[in-house]
This record gives structure tokens, sequence and C-alpha cells, in this order.
């Protein structure tokens, strides 16, 4: 048997982060099945306006929602939202617990390995900002933010100001960094966990146009990757750990050959090995794999597939490698692929589940 088909299969607790108002379902607890790939509803959580990215504590007691607002109540700017999750079913409880990002339209958040502090990226606002948290996992204190400057890109109708657009730390380092749609650049900070404060610390450009908008860092190499929304590419970051810098390498295209209609980039990940990338296409509407070089990172295609709908906002592959799942903002369904582990290519299943808007999944 192939030693990554060997694995244990997952199932488990699948949050699903949708568009709407504050008194509709904009977060849904469900269950997921890793032996059939079936998603069933198990609760349906409101009080969220917007719950456009989702994130869970890495001691998995806490999940919280950003809600992308340009004001929340007389304040200006988004907020996050902090709920309890129950050990035993997975559902959510609400804490009363809070923050302002002093930024509108919160579209991102993910926190520190030990659960200090939770991030967030403001796309409107082109700012982020640090949220501390406590031994609880509640937002414990007011936010410190950095607005981003920089030089804009030459995309005048997407890049009139900054537009940060994602906030991941670099792993097993000091540094947190930020992906700006705006000013083609990924903007490095320096965070103090004992002081909680983040610290401009660097910027890592990529070509002018690009507008960068997710990051991920690989597993195993010193490399990470943005997936540049204007111009659908991805490019290679290498980076260094210890001295908090990326700099730009290969960059290669997120579309086909010969496709020349609109499109937008959106998500992006490795799987659990790291030996393939997954992104998303909208416009396209395809999900693109490719084979990731395992000395230097580079990547070479391997597969584009339908997403299964339209406008693939956010996608997620389970624990153990072997599904992804891809949330179709504008029909409105999350499509259930299967892995091949020996080649990363993705095969559309027969499950799907309908709902409005889903724009974030994560398992617990």
């Amino acid at each position: 048997m192939n030693k990554e088909n060997s694995r244990p299969i997952y199932s488990g607790i699948l949050y699903i982060g949708s568009y709407g108002a504050a008194e509709e379902t904009t977060i849904h607890v469900c269950s997921f099945n890793g032996e059939t790939g079936k998603i069933s509803i198990i609760q349906h959580v409101n009080g969220v306006e917007n719950a456009s990215y989702l994130t869970v504590h890495p001691n998995g007691q806490h999940l919280y929602a950003a809600s992308e607002t340009a004001t929340t109540g007389d304040s200006d700017g988004g907020s996050v939202v902090a709920f309890h999750i129950d050990e035993a079913t997975g559902q959510l409880r609400a804490s009363n617990s809070r923050s302002l990002t002093h930024g509108a339209h919160t579209c991102y958040i993910s926190t520190d390995d030990k659960g200090q502090a939770l991030f967030a990226a403001n796309y409107t606002g082109g700012n982020v900002a640090l949220i501390p948290l406590n031994a609880q996992g509640e937002l414990a204190a007011e936010a410190i933010v950095q607005q981003h400057e920089g030089e804009l890109g030459p995309n005048s109708s997407r890049q009139d100001a900054p537009h940060a657009h994602c906030i991941v730390p670099m792993p097993h380092s000091s540094f947190v960094c930020a992906a700006d749609l705006g000013i083609d650049a990924i903007v490095i900070y320096r965070y103090d966990a004992k002081l909680n404060t983040i610290t401009l610390h660097g910027k890592a450009e990529v070509q002018r146009g690009a507008g960068p908008r997710h990051i991920i860092f690989h597993p195993n190499l010193a490399v990470g990757y943005v997936m540049n929304e204007l111009d659908s590419t991805i490019t290679l970051l290498k980076a260094d750990k210890e001295l908090g810098t990326l700099e730009a390498g290969h960059t290669v295209s997120a579309l086909p050959s010969g496709f020349n209609g609109y499109n937008d980039t959106a998500d992006i990940h490795l799987d659990p090995s790291g030996r393939y990338l997954y992104g998303s296409n909208r416009g396209h509407n395809s999900i693109a794999v490719f084979a990731v070089d395992q000395e230097s990172g580079e990547l070479s295609l391997v597969q584009h597939i339908d997403c299964g709908g339209e406008t693939p906002r956010n996608f997620v592959i389970s624990p153990d490698g072997l599904h992804l799942l891809a949330a179709n903002q504008k029909t409105g369904n999350v499509v259930v692929f299967s892995i091949d582990a020996d080649s990363g290519m993705l095969i559309k299943t027969d499950s799907t589940l309908q709902l409005s808007s889903p724009v974030c999944l994560k398992f617990a």
C-alpha cells in the first residue's frame, strides 16, 4: 500500500463562514465524513455580519470570526468575534468576546502558534491589527494597529490605496507577514509576544500590478508562496527566518495557457506533506494543482479542474490530505474533491453542500 494512502482517514468538524446580515446564519458548524465525503450541518450560528474569515485557536477550544464591515456599531472598522468550542460536539457557544480591528472590512485573521495573539488584516482600512488573547483564549485588550504605506501599484481601479489582504506568522520565527494587494508587497513585522507588539521590520516586493493576496509557508522548506490576485500568478518566496526576510523568486501562472478571460485568483494551500500546492481561480472557476520540487520549492503544473461552481473564494484541505473542499461564493455550494496521493490530482466527488455565500472553510 502507498504510504500516503495508509494514513488514518480524517472525519471531524468543519466550520463554514458566509456573507450575510447579523440576523442570518453566517457560520455553519458541520460534520465531515472522510469515508463518504459527506458534509452535514449540525448547527446554525448568527450574530456575525459577513463572517468572511475564520480561524481556530491552537488549543482547539476557541473559534474566531472576522466580521467584514465598514463600521461596528458607532465605531469605524470591522471586528473579530470569539466563540467557545464544545469539546465533545464541536458546536459553538458565544463568549461575548468581541474586539474592534480599527480598520474597515476585516478579511483575514490568524493566531500565533501559542495562541497569545490574534492578527487581523483590514482590506479597505489598509492596515493590520494585533489583538492580545488571554489565557482563556478571549480577546483581551485593545487592538494594536499598523497602517500600511508604500508606492501604489499600476492598477488604478484596484490599487487605489494600501489593501491588506492576509496576515500570517512566519513559522518558527518572531515575524509576521502581511500581503498587501495595493502596494504589491509583503509587509514584514517583528512580533514580540511578551510585549504584545508588532513593529515594522521590512518589505518584500513582488512584480508590479501583481496584487498579492494570500501567503502560505512550506512545512519543511525555507520558502513560502504568495497568490497574486490581480495578475493570476503564484510567486515563490525564499524565507530567512533568522533575519526575517522574504525574497521573491520563481513565478508561475495560476491559469492554463491560452486563457484570456477575466480572472481573479483567491486562495492558496499546500497539502500536509508539502508535495503539492493548490490555488483557486475566480473567473476561470478552477482549482490549479502544482507539484512542489522538494529541494528548490519551485512549482510545476499538474492539473486545472473545474471547481464545481462559480467564484471559489476559499478552500480547505483535510488534515489527512485526502480531500479538498472548495467554497464557491456565487453559486452557494461547497464541493468535495478527493486527492490522489500519488499525483496530487483532484477528482470531483458527488458530495456537495448548498448554502448561501460560503467564503471560508476551516477544519476543527
